[in-house]
């Protein structure tokens, strides 16, 4: 019976990106995998059990996934690990002095391929240009196999390491289609404490680093849609580092006027949002998939997508696309999508459908796949 360790750690109350992964990732694998054993190590805040099966193991460890502790403190934690066969790490990093086999999952390169994107403050980009250059070049010589989250991070990884090409995995996330369900949304009247009632709105959803380009999707869209127009900009924020851009852009009285800035929303509203948008601009520089644009597409959510590998990827022909440094065609992408009902029933049409083709159960399927290769 093979044993394997999963760092849950990032599945906590407030949601992310590797904490929904790790948590519809891991749900299948222990119902696709009965007869295997799971430990999962998850943050001691977090007192309910993740998955109550008989299969599943849970231990409470300090931190989270991608943090010092995973590098500096886990690795010596050896009761963990002890009689088991694999440890899988979700999240680009794992501990220094650990003595088992382990599989990681990459998600992007971006601090090493594109650091200028990742951070607009100089300190910050050179040092966690260093950390992630020297602990995801570690992870991925020292791996059993590494699972990449899209074609796109595969080919990134098999240019910057292409000595380990052959050990990627291409795994692309599934969405939770009972939680993105169109009919589980709160009814448009549940924004109008955040937005005045009636008005259309575009919607743009992210952290605040420079490879979402929020500038871009932002001067687009104030050049695209008329000043007087009953029509807003909502940019749900989830972070944001030192951008003086931006803070100069929402500065500006026009902006003051249009745009209305969100730094965290409840679940029932996130769902409000996606459901009512007249449409989700997601023009990004860079990204290792793109998971807000396949939540919007689920949720029936036109999508203006940028012309970045990922992205396209996962969008397909369900969404519009226009490069992401191409001012003249984001506004012209933007004006269209506001103009042309039949346009929005078509992608919101093929958004679904396309959104249908990614499930967990998939995911679990092909890491499963992934496991029993590094187990050999």
């Amino acid at each position: 019976m093979p044993r394997i360790v999963i760092d849950a750690r990032s599945v906590v109350a407030r949601q992310s990106g590797i904490g929904n992964y790790v948590a519809g990732l891991t749900s299948e694998l222990v119902r696709l995998a009965p007869d295997w054993s799971f430990l999962l190590l998850k943050n001691p805040a977090v007192r309910n059990r993740l998955i109550d099966a008989p299969n599943v193991r849970e231990a409470p460890f300090v931190g989270e996934t991608k943090s010092v502790t995973t590098v500096f403190r886990l690795g010596r934690a050896f009761d963990f690990f002890r009689g088991y066969d694999l440890y899988h790490s979700p999240a680009d990093l794992v501990p220094l002095g650990i003595r088992r086999p382990w599989a990681v999952t990459i998600h992007d390169l971006m601090w090493i391929e594109a650091r200028r994107l990742a951070s607009a403050f100089p300190p910050v980009r050179w040092a966690n240009a260093a950390w992630y250059t020297y602990n995801i070049e570690r992870a991925v010589r020292g791996a059993r196999v590494v699972i990449s989250i899209s074609q796109a991070t595969a080919d990134a990884i098999g240019r910057v390491y292409p000595e380990h090409a052959h050990k990627v995995h291409v795994v692309r996330h599934g969405v939770d289609h009972a939680r993105f369900d169109p009919e589980r949304a709160p009814p448009r009247s549940a924004l109008d404490a955040a937005l005045p009632p009636g008005v259309d709105y575009s919607l743009i959803i992210g952290q605040g680093s420079p490879y979402k380009n929020h500038p871009g999707m932002l001067r687009a869209f104030l050049e695209a849609i008329p000043g007087d127009a009953p029509h807003r900009l909502v940019l749900v924020r989830r972070f944001s580092r030192v951008d003086f851009e931006m803070q100069r852009l929402l500065a500006h009285p026009d902006a003051k006027e249009r745009v209305i800035v969100l730094s965290h929303v409840t679940e029932p509203m996130l769902l409000a949002l996606l459901r009512h948008a007249k449409m989700l601009l997601f023009a990004s520089h860079y990204e290792g998939f793109g998971l807000p644009a396949l939540e919007a597409m689920c949720m029936g959510t036109p999508v203006l997508a940028s012309t970045a590998p990922a992205v396209v990827e996962v969008t397909a022909d369900a969404a519009l696309h226009a490069g992401s440094d191409d001012h003249t065609a984001l506004v012209e992408s933007i004006r269209r999508l506001d103009q042309d009902a039949e346009l929005r029933t078509k992608l919101s049409e093929a958004g679904r459908r396309r959104a249908a083709e990614f499930t967990w159960r998939r995911a679990a399927e092909l890491t499963l796949a992934a496991y029993r290769a590094a187990l050999e």
